[in-house]
């Protein structure tokens, strides 16, 4: 008998929207301390998740292809899942999978089958690197961009610390 082929890899697999799904990590900006930044998913209706993330509300369109901003074509992970595949970012950046099968360690953990997404380009010249794990969401983000008036290079990180996800999130096996 033949083994299963591996399932694919689903956009709600990487970041799992299901209300009270909750994510904190420890934001470095290059000052001398770290913040603390807390996204919660308010409320999911199947289709429409509502994050909250300090005071802004962020919406995401969950369809089988992918997840988007609503009502646009600015997509925050988009099928098909395979390394060098692209396809339109978030504020006018290009996204493009760069790596699958990564292995990352956290404060909340190590964790494997991770898919690295870089963004860049856009009206700011911003190069935003995201690290998406099954059924955890994003566990590192990292935004780059250079700065015009000082030819500075600004960069703000951010770890996963900790999480929660609900057991109905995502098709996990």
């Amino acid at each position: 008998m033949l083994p299963a082929s591996p399932k694919p890899i689903e956009a709600r697999d990487l970041y799992p929207l299901e209300t009270g799904n909750a994510w904190s990590y420890d934001v470095d900006s290059g000052e001398s301390s770290t913040t603390l930044a807390v996204s919660r998913v308010e409320r999911f209706d199947g289709r429409i998740a509502e994050v909250r993330t300090a005071q802004t509300l962020l919406r995401y369109e969950v369809l089988p292809e992918g997840i988007r901003v609503p009502h646009g074509d600015e997509w925050v992970l988009r099928a098909p899942f395979e390394r060098g595949a692209t396809w339109p970012g978030r504020g006018g950046r290009t996204a493009r999978l760069v790596s699958m099968g990564l292995r990352v360690e956290t404060r909340a953990g190590a964790f494997e089958d991770c898919v690295l997404v870089s963004e860049t380009g856009g009206e700011l010249e911003l190069e935003v690197r995201t690290v998406y794990c099954p059924r955890v969401g994003p566990v590192s983000v990292e935004s780059t961009m250079r700065s015009n008036l000082s030819d500075r290079t600004l960069t703000v990180s951010a770890e996963l610390r900790g999480y929660e996800i609900s057991q109905t999130s995502s098709s996990s096996p």
